[in-house]
C-alpha cells in the first residue's frame, strides 16, 4: 500500500498550540530541606544592561550598608540583570515536582565593602571591567532589589544569600531555540504574583551590535545582613564566556518604561536609571544539553 506522503519527513505545523496557564501559588505549610553550600542552576539565559550613574547618587544608596560605589573614571555603574533560569531541587511532591523555571530581575550597583577600599584596585574603565573583570574580586554587584517569580528561589535567596528579594510575576519573550524567529527581549515585571501593577517594562535588541567575548566570572554578589549590620558577599560562577556589547550614542537598542506600582523598587529604578542612556549590554546563555530533531517516517 503506498504511503500518503512519499517523502521521509511527515508534515510539520508552522505553529504549535500550547495551553495558556494562569496560576497562583498555593502553599500548604512549609518543609525543611538540607541547606546546601551553594545554589546550582541547571540552565540560564542572562541579560545585563549597564548604565553610568553619578557617584553622589550611588553613594547615598550604598553608604548606609558599608559599601562604596566603584569609580569608573568619574561615574559609577548600575545594572539590571534580567534572567530566565531553571534549577533542579532534588526533592519534590505533588504540586512541586522538584524543578523550578524562574525569572528574575536584579537591580545592582557596582561597588565594594568600604572597609577594604585601600585594597581595591582603582582606575578601571567600565569597558575594561565588563570584558576582563576585576581580579582581586572585591568589586561586585550590590543587590538593591531582587524581584523573582518563584517562591522557592525567593526563599533560598533570602535565607542563604541575604538578598533583598520578593515575589513577583513576569510576562516576557526572549530568544530561544524553541522559539524560532525571536531575536529580541521584551519583558514586564509586575509587583505581585497576581500581576496587577507594573514596576517596569523593558525591551532589548542586539541587532546591529558586535559583541566582544568577555570573562566576568567570578561575579561577586553583595548583600546586607540586617542582624550583624555588615555587608556579605558570595561568588557566582557562570561556566562559559559572555558577550559584551557597547551601546552607540543613538538608537533604540534598549527601552525602559516605568509602571504605576507603588513598590519602592519602581521608585529606585526611576532614581538610579530614569531616562539615562545605557552604556553596555552583556549576554550569557548556558549551552543546550539535549536536542531532539524533527520526526521522520521510521517505516521507510
Amino acid at each position: 500500500m503506498p504511503h500518503a506522503n512519499a517523502g521521509p519527513l511527515p508534515p510539520q505545523p508552522a505553529k504549535v498550540t500550547i495551553p495558556n496557564i494562569t496560576t497562583t501559588a498555593r502553599t500548604s505549610g512549609t518543609i525543611e530541606v538540607p541547606a546546601s553550600q551553594g545554589f546550582f542552576y541547571a540552565g540560564i539565559q542572562a541579560l545585563w544592561i549597564w548604565w553610568s550613574v553619578e557617584l553622589d547618587v550611588l553613594t547615598a544608596y550604598l553608604e548606609p550598608y558599608g559599601v562604596t560605589p566603584y569609580d569608573f573614571g568619574g561615574t559609577g555603574a548600575v545594572n539590571i540583570n534580567f534572567f530566565n533560569a531553571a534549577a533542579l531541587y532534588g526533592t519534590g511532591q505533588p504540586g512541586n515536582p522538584g524543578i523550578s523555571g524562574f525569572n528574575e530581575t536584579e537591580v545592582n550597583i557596582a561597588g565594594y565593602a568600604t572597609k577594604v577600599g585601600v585594597k581595591v584596585p582603582q582606575g578601571l574603565s567600565l569597558q575594561s571591567y565588563l570584558t576582563l573583570g576585576e581580579q582581586t574580586k572585591r568589586v561586585g554587584n550590590f543587590r538593591v532589589w531582587v524581584a523573582c517569580d518563584d517562591a522557592i528561589a525567593v526563599a533560598f535567596g533570602k535565607q542563604l544569600y541575604y538578598e533583598n528579594k520578593f515575589l513577583v510575576s513576569y510576562k516576557y519573550t526572549a530568544p530561544s531555540p524553541n522559539l524560532p524567529g525571536v531575536t529580541s527581549w521584551d519583558w514586564t515585571c509586575y509587583d505581585s504574583e497576581q500581576g496587577t501593577a507594573t514596576i517596569y517594562q523593558a525591551t532589548t535588541d542586539l541587532a546591529g551590535l558586535t559583541g566582544v567575548a568577555s570573562n566576568m566570572s567570578e561575579w561577586i554578589d553583595i548583600s546586607f545582613d540586617e542582624t550583624s549590620r555588615r555587608p556579605v558577599a558570595s561568588r557566582r560562577n557562570y561556566f562559559g564566556m559572555y558577550q559584551t556589547y557597547q551601546v552607540p550614542p543613538t538608537g533604540n537598542q534598549v527601552t525602559m518604561a516605568y509602571g504605576d506600582s507603588k513598590h519602592p523598587m519602581r521608585h529606585d529604578l526611576e532614581r538610579l536609571i530614569g531616562s539615562r542612556r545605557p552604556s553596555f549590554i552583556q549576554h550569557f546563555a548556558s549551552p543546550t544539553c539535549i536536542a531532539e530533531a524533527t520526526p521522520y517516517y521510521a517505516d521507510l
